[in-house]
Protein backbone atom coordinates (compact mmCIF):
# COMPACT_ATOMS: atom_id res chain seq x y z
CA UNK A 1 0.00 0.00 0.00
CA UNK A 2 1.37 3.67 -0.72
CA UNK A 3 -0.75 5.63 1.07
CA UNK A 4 -2.54 7.31 -1.81
CA UNK A 5 -5.71 5.35 -0.85
CA UNK A 6 -5.78 6.75 2.67
CA UNK A 7 -6.99 10.17 3.91
CA UNK A 8 -5.43 12.35 5.73
CA UNK A 9 -7.03 15.29 8.10
CA UNK A 10 -7.63 18.45 6.24
CA UNK A 11 -4.31 20.04 4.83
CA UNK A 12 -5.28 23.39 6.89
CA UNK A 13 -3.36 22.86 9.99
CA UNK A 14 -4.67 26.05 12.09
CA UNK A 15 -8.30 24.73 11.96
CA UNK A 16 -9.82 21.43 13.00
CA UNK A 17 -12.96 20.20 12.29
CA UNK A 18 -14.36 19.35 15.38
CA UNK A 19 -18.23 17.15 14.48
CA UNK A 20 -20.70 16.71 16.61
CA UNK A 21 -21.74 12.60 17.55
CA UNK A 22 -22.88 10.69 15.13
CA UNK A 23 -26.59 10.24 14.81
CA UNK A 24 -28.45 7.10 14.45
CA UNK A 25 -29.02 7.54 10.85
CA UNK A 26 -26.18 5.05 9.97
CA UNK A 27 -27.03 1.97 12.35
CA UNK A 28 -28.03 -1.23 10.94
CA UNK A 29 -30.00 -0.94 7.67
CA UNK A 30 -33.60 -1.86 8.07
CA UNK A 31 -34.88 -3.56 5.02
CA UNK A 32 -38.46 -3.32 4.21
CA UNK A 33 -40.06 -6.50 2.09
CA UNK A 34 -40.73 -5.00 -1.54
CA UNK A 35 -40.66 -8.77 -3.25
CA UNK A 36 -37.85 -10.38 -5.35
CA UNK A 37 -34.93 -8.11 -7.48
CA UNK A 38 -34.68 -8.40 -11.13
CA UNK A 39 -37.21 -10.47 -13.69
CA UNK A 40 -35.16 -13.05 -13.67
CA UNK A 41 -34.84 -14.22 -10.26
CA UNK A 42 -38.79 -15.36 -10.86
CA UNK A 43 -37.62 -18.17 -12.65
CA UNK A 44 -36.08 -19.69 -9.24
CA UNK A 45 -39.52 -20.03 -7.80
CA UNK A 46 -38.61 -18.88 -4.32
CA UNK A 47 -35.59 -21.26 -4.39
CA UNK A 48 -33.43 -19.63 -2.05
CA UNK A 49 -30.86 -22.35 -2.72
CA UNK A 50 -30.32 -21.80 -6.42
CA UNK A 51 -30.82 -17.88 -5.77
CA UNK A 52 -27.53 -17.90 -3.69
CA UNK A 53 -25.59 -20.29 -6.05
CA UNK A 54 -26.75 -17.62 -8.83
CA UNK A 55 -25.58 -14.84 -6.83
CA UNK A 56 -22.06 -16.37 -6.25
CA UNK A 57 -21.95 -17.86 -9.76
CA UNK A 58 -22.60 -13.92 -10.90
CA UNK A 59 -19.97 -12.51 -9.21
CA UNK A 60 -17.55 -14.96 -9.91
CA UNK A 61 -18.12 -13.46 -13.51
CA UNK A 62 -18.55 -9.66 -12.71
CA UNK A 63 -21.82 -9.65 -13.42
CA UNK A 64 -22.36 -7.36 -10.74
CA UNK A 65 -26.32 -6.30 -11.66
CA UNK A 66 -26.96 -9.67 -11.64
CA UNK A 67 -25.05 -10.37 -8.44
CA UNK A 68 -27.04 -7.34 -6.41
CA UNK A 69 -30.26 -9.11 -7.99
CA UNK A 70 -30.21 -12.68 -6.76
CA UNK A 71 -28.45 -11.73 -3.44
CA UNK A 72 -31.20 -9.23 -2.58
CA UNK A 73 -33.73 -11.63 -3.71
CA UNK A 74 -32.50 -14.24 -1.56
CA UNK A 75 -32.24 -11.89 1.37
CA UNK A 76 -35.55 -10.79 1.27
CA UNK A 77 -36.46 -14.38 1.12
CA UNK A 78 -34.80 -14.75 4.53
CA UNK A 79 -34.71 -14.34 7.98
CA UNK A 80 -32.17 -12.37 9.54
CA UNK A 81 -31.02 -15.85 11.94
CA UNK A 82 -30.44 -17.55 8.51
CA UNK A 83 -26.79 -18.77 8.17
CA UNK A 84 -26.77 -17.02 4.65
CA UNK A 85 -28.26 -14.04 5.55
CA UNK A 86 -25.67 -11.70 5.95
CA UNK A 87 -23.29 -13.84 2.78
CA UNK A 88 -25.99 -12.49 0.77
CA UNK A 89 -25.85 -8.61 2.09
CA UNK A 90 -21.98 -9.32 1.22
CA UNK A 91 -22.80 -10.15 -2.06
CA UNK A 92 -25.42 -7.41 -2.44
CA UNK A 93 -23.27 -4.87 -1.40
CA UNK A 94 -20.06 -6.53 -3.46
CA UNK A 95 -22.35 -6.19 -6.58
CA UNK A 96 -23.28 -2.27 -5.69
CA UNK A 97 -19.48 -1.67 -5.46
CA UNK A 98 -19.10 -3.32 -8.82
CA UNK A 99 -21.19 -1.01 -10.32
CA UNK A 100 -19.72 1.64 -8.93
CA UNK A 101 -22.68 2.77 -6.34
CA UNK A 102 -20.30 2.88 -3.36
CA UNK A 103 -22.95 4.96 -1.06
CA UNK A 104 -25.43 2.21 -0.77
CA UNK A 105 -22.22 -0.63 -0.88
CA UNK A 106 -20.75 1.65 2.42
CA UNK A 107 -23.93 1.35 4.10
CA UNK A 108 -24.36 -2.58 3.70
CA UNK A 109 -20.93 -2.97 4.31
CA UNK A 110 -21.27 -1.12 7.57
CA UNK A 111 -24.84 -2.98 8.51
CA UNK A 112 -22.72 -6.47 8.40
CA UNK A 113 -19.89 -4.84 10.09
CA UNK A 114 -21.62 -3.20 12.95
CA UNK A 115 -24.45 -5.56 13.56
CA UNK A 116 -22.14 -8.56 14.27
CA UNK A 117 -24.70 -11.40 13.77
CA UNK A 118 -22.03 -13.36 11.48
CA UNK A 119 -18.36 -12.39 13.10
CA UNK A 120 -16.85 -14.96 10.38
CA UNK A 121 -17.93 -11.79 7.85
CA UNK A 122 -16.78 -8.48 10.11
CA UNK A 123 -13.29 -8.60 8.32
CA UNK A 124 -14.53 -8.40 4.84
CA UNK A 125 -17.22 -6.05 5.88
CA UNK A 126 -14.78 -3.95 7.45
CA UNK A 127 -12.48 -4.88 4.00
CA UNK A 128 -15.33 -3.30 1.65
CA UNK A 129 -15.11 -0.19 3.71
CA UNK A 130 -11.81 0.22 3.36
CA UNK A 131 -11.95 -0.52 -0.34
CA UNK A 132 -14.80 2.22 -0.71
CA UNK A 133 -13.00 4.95 1.55
CA UNK A 134 -9.89 4.47 -0.89
CA UNK A 135 -12.08 6.17 -3.73
CA UNK A 136 -11.33 9.62 -4.28
CA UNK A 137 -14.87 10.91 -2.88
CA UNK A 138 -14.83 8.72 -0.34
CA UNK A 139 -11.48 9.44 1.35
CA UNK A 140 -13.01 12.04 3.64
CA UNK A 141 -16.86 10.74 3.67
CA UNK A 142 -18.04 12.07 7.57
CA UNK A 143 -21.15 9.47 7.96
CA UNK A 144 -18.70 6.85 7.47
CA UNK A 145 -15.51 8.06 9.65
CA UNK A 146 -18.00 9.05 12.33
CA UNK A 147 -19.56 5.85 12.60
CA UNK A 148 -16.93 3.38 12.16
CA UNK A 149 -15.23 6.19 14.99
CA UNK A 150 -17.97 5.08 17.31
CA UNK A 151 -17.76 1.22 16.40
CA UNK A 152 -16.00 -1.59 17.97
CA UNK A 153 -14.89 -4.79 16.10
CA UNK A 154 -13.36 -8.10 16.71
CA UNK A 155 -11.66 -10.92 14.64
CA UNK A 156 -9.98 -8.15 12.41
CA UNK A 157 -6.74 -9.16 10.35
CA UNK A 158 -4.17 -6.77 11.00
CA UNK A 159 -4.59 -4.78 8.63
CA UNK A 160 -8.03 -3.98 9.24
CA UNK A 161 -7.24 -3.21 12.85
CA UNK A 162 -5.02 -0.77 11.90
CA UNK A 163 -7.44 1.25 9.58
CA UNK A 164 -9.51 0.87 12.01
CA UNK A 165 -7.58 2.24 14.75
CA UNK A 166 -6.72 5.22 12.70
CA UNK A 167 -9.91 5.76 11.78
CA UNK A 168 -11.13 5.81 15.37
CA UNK A 169 -8.13 8.06 16.17
CA UNK A 170 -9.18 10.55 13.65
CA UNK A 171 -12.72 10.51 14.48
CA UNK A 172 -11.73 11.22 18.15
CA UNK A 173 -9.36 14.58 17.20
CA UNK A 174 -12.39 16.03 15.33
CA UNK A 175 -14.72 15.50 18.19
CA UNK A 176 -12.08 17.03 20.61
CA UNK A 177 -10.97 13.95 22.54
CA UNK A 178 -7.29 14.13 21.62
CA UNK A 179 -6.57 11.93 24.58
CA UNK A 180 -8.83 9.00 23.15
CA UNK A 181 -7.29 9.86 20.02
CA UNK A 182 -3.73 9.32 21.13
CA UNK A 183 -5.17 6.01 22.93
CA UNK A 184 -5.96 4.66 19.60
CA UNK A 185 -3.02 6.05 17.37
CA UNK A 186 -0.86 4.26 19.82
CA UNK A 187 -2.91 0.85 18.80
CA UNK A 188 -1.68 1.41 14.73
CA UNK A 189 1.09 -1.34 13.89
CA UNK A 190 4.55 0.29 13.69
CA UNK A 191 4.53 -2.09 9.64
CA UNK A 192 1.26 -0.29 8.54
CA UNK A 193 1.44 2.85 6.09
CA UNK A 194 -1.47 3.87 8.76
CA UNK A 195 1.13 4.40 11.48
CA UNK A 196 2.74 7.82 9.01
CA UNK A 197 -0.90 9.31 8.85
CA UNK A 198 -1.41 8.38 12.51
CA UNK A 199 1.66 10.78 13.21
CA UNK A 200 0.91 13.41 10.91
CA UNK A 201 -2.54 14.03 12.51
CA UNK A 202 -0.73 14.47 15.92
CA UNK A 203 1.42 16.57 14.86
CA UNK A 204 -1.08 18.45 13.79
CA UNK A 205 -2.65 18.74 16.71
CA UNK A 206 0.66 19.66 18.49
CA UNK A 207 0.13 22.59 16.25
CA UNK A 208 -3.11 23.65 16.17
CA UNK A 209 -2.96 23.67 20.47
CA UNK A 210 -0.09 26.24 19.74
CA UNK A 211 2.49 23.54 20.81
CA UNK A 212 4.77 24.10 17.87
CA UNK A 213 8.18 23.44 18.94
CA UNK A 214 6.57 20.12 19.48
CA UNK A 215 4.58 19.55 16.51
CA UNK A 216 7.49 21.03 14.16
CA UNK A 217 9.79 18.19 15.60
CA UNK A 218 7.31 15.28 14.90
CA UNK A 219 7.11 16.50 10.98
CA UNK A 220 10.80 16.85 10.33
CA UNK A 221 11.11 13.44 12.03
CA UNK A 222 8.09 12.08 9.68
CA UNK A 223 9.93 13.60 6.50
CA UNK A 224 13.49 11.77 7.66
CA UNK A 225 11.42 8.32 7.70
CA UNK A 226 12.38 6.12 4.69
CA UNK A 227 9.20 4.53 3.60
CA UNK A 228 7.79 7.86 4.06
CA UNK A 229 4.64 7.85 1.30
CA UNK A 230 4.86 10.70 -1.10
CA UNK A 231 1.14 11.90 -0.58
CA UNK A 232 2.01 11.60 3.39
CA UNK A 233 5.56 13.65 2.50
CA UNK A 234 3.54 16.57 1.02
CA UNK A 235 0.67 16.92 3.62
CA UNK A 236 3.66 16.94 5.80
CA UNK A 237 5.72 19.55 3.83
CA UNK A 238 2.35 21.99 3.67
CA UNK A 239 2.30 21.91 7.34
CA UNK A 240 5.60 22.96 7.87
CA UNK A 241 5.47 25.63 5.10
CA UNK A 242 2.67 27.28 7.01
CA UNK A 243 4.43 27.15 10.43
CA UNK A 244 7.45 28.99 8.35
CA UNK A 245 5.06 31.75 7.17
CA UNK A 246 3.39 31.85 10.71
CA UNK A 247 7.15 32.13 12.29
CA UNK A 248 8.54 34.65 9.56
CA UNK A 249 11.22 32.07 8.63
CA UNK A 250 10.03 33.00 4.90
CA UNK A 251 13.73 31.36 3.30
CA UNK A 252 12.64 28.02 4.72
CA UNK A 253 9.55 28.09 3.94
CA UNK A 254 10.16 28.92 0.06
CA UNK A 255 12.63 25.93 0.25
CA UNK A 256 9.48 23.61 1.28
CA UNK A 257 6.92 25.03 -1.01
CA UNK A 258 9.18 24.53 -3.92
CA UNK A 259 8.95 20.84 -3.39
CA UNK A 260 5.38 20.93 -3.38
CA UNK A 261 5.79 22.58 -7.23
CA UNK A 262 4.30 19.77 -8.53
CA UNK A 263 1.36 20.00 -6.57
CA UNK A 264 0.36 23.21 -8.13
CA UNK A 265 -2.02 22.38 -10.99
CA UNK A 266 -4.96 20.35 -8.00
CA UNK A 267 -3.56 23.10 -5.35
CA UNK A 268 -3.42 26.62 -6.69
CA UNK A 269 -3.48 28.14 -2.93
CA UNK A 270 -0.14 26.66 -2.61
CA UNK A 271 0.93 29.12 -5.88
CA UNK A 272 -0.08 31.90 -4.20
CA UNK A 273 1.27 31.13 -0.42
CA UNK A 274 4.59 30.81 -2.33
CA UNK A 275 3.93 34.31 -4.36
CA UNK A 276 3.79 35.33 -0.48
CA UNK A 277 6.99 33.86 0.95
CA UNK A 278 8.65 35.71 -1.74
CA UNK A 279 7.10 38.93 -1.62
CA UNK A 280 8.00 39.22 2.35
CA UNK A 281 11.53 37.03 1.86
CA UNK A 282 12.23 40.87 -0.38
CA UNK A 283 11.80 39.20 -3.83
CA UNK A 284 8.47 40.69 -5.83
CA UNK A 285 9.53 39.96 -8.83
CA UNK A 286 9.29 36.37 -8.44
CA UNK A 287 6.16 36.83 -6.19
CA UNK A 288 4.64 38.91 -9.36
CA UNK A 289 5.73 36.08 -11.50
CA UNK A 290 3.35 33.46 -9.63
CA UNK A 291 1.06 35.94 -9.49
CA UNK A 292 1.17 35.80 -13.10
CA UNK A 293 0.59 32.05 -13.00
CA UNK A 294 -2.26 32.53 -11.29
CA UNK A 295 -4.22 33.99 -14.11
CA UNK A 296 -3.87 30.38 -15.91
CA UNK A 297 -6.89 28.84 -17.06
CA UNK A 298 -5.83 25.94 -14.92
CA UNK A 299 -5.97 28.31 -11.34
CA UNK A 300 -9.59 29.77 -12.37
CA UNK A 301 -11.06 27.86 -9.33
CA UNK A 302 -8.77 30.22 -7.18
CA UNK A 303 -11.21 32.42 -4.94
CA UNK A 304 -8.73 34.53 -3.05
CA UNK A 305 -9.10 38.36 -2.95
CA UNK A 306 -5.86 38.95 -1.67
CA UNK A 307 -3.99 38.04 -4.73
CA UNK A 308 -4.66 41.56 -6.09
CA UNK A 309 -3.97 43.02 -2.71
CA UNK A 310 -0.33 41.38 -2.72
CA UNK A 311 0.50 42.01 -6.62
CA UNK A 312 -0.54 46.06 -5.97
CA UNK A 313 2.27 45.76 -2.95
CA UNK A 314 4.41 44.04 -5.19
CA UNK A 315 4.55 46.57 -7.50
CA UNK A 316 4.19 49.11 -4.92
CA UNK A 317 7.36 48.30 -3.88
CA UNK A 318 8.60 48.76 -6.87
CA UNK A 319 7.44 52.23 -7.43
CA UNK A 320 5.02 51.18 -10.98
CA UNK A 321 2.66 53.81 -9.55
CA UNK A 322 0.32 53.08 -12.60
CA UNK A 323 0.69 48.99 -12.80
CA UNK A 324 -0.04 48.98 -8.80
CA UNK A 325 -3.25 51.04 -9.29
CA UNK A 326 -4.41 48.54 -12.53
CA UNK A 327 -3.49 45.79 -9.98
CA UNK A 328 -5.80 47.01 -7.17
CA UNK A 329 -8.65 48.04 -9.50
CA UNK A 330 -8.75 44.17 -10.67
CA UNK A 331 -9.99 43.55 -7.41
CA UNK A 332 -13.30 45.45 -8.29
CA UNK A 333 -13.08 43.57 -11.77
CA UNK A 334 -12.97 40.37 -10.43
CA UNK A 335 -14.94 40.22 -7.45
CA UNK A 336 -17.60 43.88 -8.05
CA UNK A 337 -20.63 42.17 -7.90
CA UNK A 338 -19.95 40.73 -4.48
CA UNK A 339 -18.47 44.03 -3.08
CA UNK A 340 -21.80 45.93 -4.51
CA UNK A 341 -23.81 43.47 -2.70
CA UNK A 342 -21.89 43.85 0.48
CA UNK A 343 -21.88 47.97 0.80
CA UNK A 344 -25.74 47.64 -0.22
CA UNK A 345 -26.54 45.77 2.37
CA UNK A 346 -27.44 42.23 1.28
CA UNK A 347 -26.89 39.67 3.29
CA UNK A 348 -24.07 37.81 2.48
CA UNK A 349 -25.96 34.03 2.50
CA UNK A 350 -28.34 36.37 0.01
CA UNK A 351 -26.09 37.48 -2.44
CA UNK A 352 -26.05 34.64 -4.87
CA UNK A 353 -22.37 36.16 -6.05
CA UNK A 354 -20.46 35.56 -2.74
CA UNK A 355 -22.66 31.97 -2.65
CA UNK A 356 -20.51 31.52 -5.57
CA UNK A 357 -17.68 32.18 -4.67
CA UNK A 358 -17.71 30.48 -1.40
CA UNK A 359 -19.32 26.92 -2.89
CA UNK A 360 -15.23 26.94 -4.67
CA UNK A 361 -13.60 27.45 -1.46
CA UNK A 362 -12.32 25.48 1.15
CA UNK A 363 -14.76 23.03 3.67
CA UNK A 364 -18.12 24.50 1.46
CA UNK A 365 -16.02 22.78 -1.53
CA UNK A 366 -15.15 19.32 -0.16
CA UNK A 367 -18.95 19.39 1.01
CA UNK A 368 -19.87 20.57 -2.81
CA UNK A 369 -17.55 17.46 -4.01
CA UNK A 370 -19.58 15.17 -1.34
CA UNK A 371 -22.61 15.70 -2.83
CA UNK A 372 -21.53 16.02 -6.43
CA UNK A 373 -20.53 12.29 -5.64
CA UNK A 374 -23.58 10.82 -4.47
CA UNK A 375 -26.02 12.83 -6.75
CA UNK A 376 -23.20 10.97 -9.83
CA UNK A 377 -23.76 7.80 -8.61
CA UNK A 378 -27.76 8.47 -7.98
CA UNK A 379 -27.73 9.66 -11.33
CA UNK A 380 -25.96 6.08 -12.32
CA UNK A 381 -28.45 4.46 -10.53
CA UNK A 382 -31.58 5.71 -12.11
CA UNK A 383 -29.66 4.19 -15.38
CA UNK A 384 -29.12 0.75 -13.69
CA UNK A 385 -32.99 0.42 -12.68
CA UNK A 386 -34.16 -2.08 -15.35
CA UNK A 387 -30.93 -4.42 -14.58
CA UNK A 388 -31.66 -4.30 -10.86
CA UNK A 389 -35.30 -4.46 -11.09
CA UNK A 390 -38.55 -2.15 -9.36
CA UNK A 391 -38.27 -3.79 -5.82
CA UNK A 392 -34.24 -3.19 -5.71
CA UNK A 393 -33.99 -0.05 -7.44
CA UNK A 394 -36.84 1.36 -5.43
CA UNK A 395 -35.11 0.64 -2.09
CA UNK A 396 -31.91 2.03 -3.30
CA UNK A 397 -33.53 4.99 -5.00
CA UNK A 398 -34.83 5.48 -1.24
CA UNK A 399 -31.56 5.36 0.39
CA UNK A 400 -29.65 7.64 -1.74
CA UNK A 401 -32.71 10.40 -1.69
CA UNK A 402 -31.60 10.09 1.84
CA UNK A 403 -28.25 10.33 1.64
CA UNK A 404 -28.39 13.23 -0.90
CA UNK A 405 -30.31 15.33 1.60
CA UNK A 406 -28.28 14.20 3.92
CA UNK A 407 -25.28 15.83 1.90
CA UNK A 408 -27.11 19.21 0.91
CA UNK A 409 -27.43 19.78 5.08
CA UNK A 410 -24.01 19.49 5.69
CA UNK A 411 -22.92 21.81 2.02
CA UNK A 412 -25.06 24.00 3.64
CA UNK A 413 -23.49 24.17 7.37
CA UNK A 414 -20.04 24.30 5.17
CA UNK A 415 -21.23 27.09 2.99
CA UNK A 416 -22.12 29.04 5.89
CA UNK A 417 -18.58 29.13 7.39
CA UNK A 418 -17.18 29.72 4.51
CA UNK A 419 -19.33 33.01 3.79
CA UNK A 420 -18.22 34.42 7.10
CA UNK A 421 -14.56 33.76 5.88
CA UNK A 422 -15.32 35.03 2.31
CA UNK A 423 -17.15 38.12 3.25
CA UNK A 424 -14.35 38.84 5.89
CA UNK A 425 -11.52 38.84 3.12
CA UNK A 426 -13.39 40.69 0.54
CA UNK A 427 -13.61 43.81 3.02
CA UNK A 428 -10.17 43.36 4.37
CA UNK A 429 -9.27 43.16 0.62
CA UNK A 430 -10.70 46.25 -0.54
CA UNK A 431 -9.31 47.93 2.54
CA UNK A 432 -6.07 47.10 1.59
CA UNK A 433 -6.71 48.32 -1.81
CA UNK A 434 -7.86 51.48 -1.00
CA UNK A 435 -4.84 52.43 1.13
CA UNK A 436 -2.58 51.26 -1.61
CA UNK A 437 -4.18 53.30 -4.04
CA UNK A 438 -3.58 56.26 -0.99
CA UNK A 439 -0.15 55.82 -0.74
CA UNK A 440 0.37 55.87 -4.13
CA UNK A 441 -1.34 59.29 -4.83
CA UNK A 442 1.13 60.19 -1.80
CA UNK A 443 3.99 58.05 -3.81
CA UNK A 444 3.45 60.50 -6.91
CA UNK A 445 3.59 63.86 -4.88
CA UNK A 446 6.53 63.07 -2.35
CA UNK A 447 8.62 61.29 -5.53
CA UNK A 448 9.70 57.83 -6.12
CA UNK A 449 10.75 56.71 -2.38
CA UNK A 450 10.69 53.13 -1.92
CA UNK A 451 8.00 52.33 0.64
CA UNK A 452 8.50 50.68 4.22
CA UNK A 453 8.60 47.10 3.87
CA UNK A 454 10.87 43.82 3.22
CA UNK A 455 14.39 44.47 2.46
CA UNK A 456 14.55 44.06 -1.41
CA UNK A 457 16.85 41.43 -2.79
CA UNK A 458 18.92 42.43 -5.28
CA UNK A 459 18.68 43.79 -8.63
CA UNK A 460 18.23 40.75 -11.47
CA UNK A 461 21.37 40.39 -13.67
CA UNK A 462 20.59 42.45 -17.16
CA UNK A 463 19.47 39.99 -20.21
CA UNK A 464 22.02 39.03 -22.44
CA UNK A 465 22.07 40.83 -25.69
CA UNK A 466 21.09 37.44 -28.14
CA UNK A 467 18.11 37.17 -25.64
CA UNK A 468 15.35 36.89 -27.43
CA UNK A 469 12.26 37.96 -25.70
CA UNK A 470 8.24 36.47 -26.65
CA UNK A 471 5.44 38.47 -25.54
CA UNK A 472 2.67 36.67 -23.85
CA UNK A 473 -0.63 37.32 -25.92
CA UNK A 474 -2.88 35.42 -23.40
CA UNK A 475 -1.15 31.86 -23.65
CA UNK A 476 0.10 30.08 -20.97
CA UNK A 477 2.62 27.10 -20.71
CA UNK A 478 1.16 25.01 -18.10
CA UNK A 479 5.00 22.97 -17.43
CA UNK A 480 6.67 26.34 -16.66
CA UNK A 481 4.02 28.33 -15.20
CA UNK A 482 5.79 27.92 -11.65
CA UNK A 483 8.98 29.10 -12.79
CA UNK A 484 8.20 32.58 -14.14
CA UNK A 485 9.84 35.97 -13.13
CA UNK A 486 9.06 39.29 -14.27
CA UNK A 487 11.59 41.46 -14.65
CA UNK A 488 9.89 44.67 -13.89
CA UNK A 489 11.96 47.63 -13.30
CA UNK A 490 12.25 48.72 -10.10
CA UNK A 491 11.82 52.92 -10.22
CA UNK A 492 12.70 53.67 -6.73
CA UNK A 493 14.94 56.50 -5.38
CA UNK A 494 16.95 55.43 -2.41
Amino acid sequence: MDGSGLFPLPVSVFVMERTPRASTLWGALLWAVFGLGCATTQSFNGDREALFGAAVEASLADQWAATAGYAFAYRQASAQDDDRYDRSQMLLAKGLEGLALYYGAAVLYLDVASAGRNPELIDGAVAGLQRVMGEPAYREAPRLIRVLGASEFSDLRAERRDFVNYIQGLDSVRRGLDAWAGVSFARVSDKSDYRHWAAYVQAVVELAQGRFEQGRTALAGLLEEDDLPMVVANEVRIALARLAMQEERYDEAIVLYEALKELSPERPDLVLEMAWAHYYSGDPRRALGLLLALDAPIYRELIAPERYLLEARCLRRLCQFEPARIAAARLLRSYGAALTDLHEGVRPEQSESIREAARRRGMARDAFAWTRALTIEQSRLSDLRQDLGPALGDLLSDLYARGVQDALRREDRALRVELVELTEELVLAQDGVRLILHELSVGLLRGRRRPPGPHLAAELAPLAADTTNYAFDGEFWTDELDDLVVTIEDRCLE
